[in-house]
């Protein structure tokens, strides 16, 4: 026959020395004496023990206090950061404003530093941007400069590549790079006054004058590197007093 805790009336295991719903200890029964109890009598037991406030718990385990434990002392680090938070940066005082519910939370300040910031970044991609271009177009420009092309002549040249034939050949003119197109220019008067404006490119491992104008008129292609910028390769630069 079944066992009940005689002050809580819960159903007990057999041998069982203590309650596991309210942690008392119960006696044991010799053999052949375990009272009997009828359902009135475990009634008035269980109302006795509701009244009575007992413990559920008669034994916790440690690694559950110590993590409680240590949730208690994160809870309370948290709120002591808080604290020291709003001591360092009160919020601002409303004098009594209250805001209507479309007004936005932000100041004209803040708004402010925000584009100030938009600003400074735009500014800054744009530097680097610059930055990237100058550079690419220094190396390309200047690769161009020290190319030279293998002319099918006798003749002695007296330049040797294309910076110093175009320095002997023009009283002034501009380099430029196109990095749309990833095209270095040349526009610039000849000694004779004459306007022209080159461009250049790699063709069969050597650096060409792909297309060529002077005084607005475009020079036949079959005839810029056998004429004209041999031309220039044969110039000698002048000097001026």
């Amino acid at each position: 026959m079944s066992r009940h805790c005689t002050f809580c009336g819960s159903k007990l295991e057999d041998g069982a020395k203590i309650c596991t719903n309210c942690g008392r200890i119960v006696p044991v029964n010799p053999a052949g004496q375990r009272r009997q109890y009828d359902q009135n009598e475990r009634q008035e037991y269980i109302d006795r023990s509701r009244m009575q406030s007992i413990p559920k718990r008669v034994y916790e385990h440690p690694k559950r206090a110590e993590a409680e434990e240590r949730m208690r002392k994160q809870r309370e680090e948290k709120a002591r950061r808080k604290r020291n938070a709003e001591r360092r940066n009160p919020p601002p005082a409303d004098n009594g404003y209250e805001r209507t519910p479309t007004e936005h939370n932000g100041s004209g300040k803040e708004k402010y530093g925000k584009k100030k910031k938009i600003v400074k970044r735009i500014l800054k991609i744009a530097v680097i941007l610059f930055a990237i271009y100058f550079a690419v177009a220094l190396i390309r420009v200047f690769s161009v400069k020290l190319s030279t092309y293998e002319f099918e002549t006798e003749m002695t040249l007296t330049n040797e590549n294309y910076g110093q034939a175009i320095n002997a050949y023009f009283k002034d003119g501009k380099w430029k790079y196109n990095i749309f197109k990833n095209e270095v220019s040349y526009q610039g008067t000849s000694q004779n006054g004459d306007k022209y404006f080159m461009t250049f490119k790699r063709e069969d491992g050597q650096t060409i004058v792909d297309y060529m104008t002077v005084n607005g008129e475009k020079v036949k292609t079959d005839t810029i590197m056998k004429t004209k910028v041999m031309g220039m390769f044969m110039s000698e630069e002048r000097v001026v007093d």
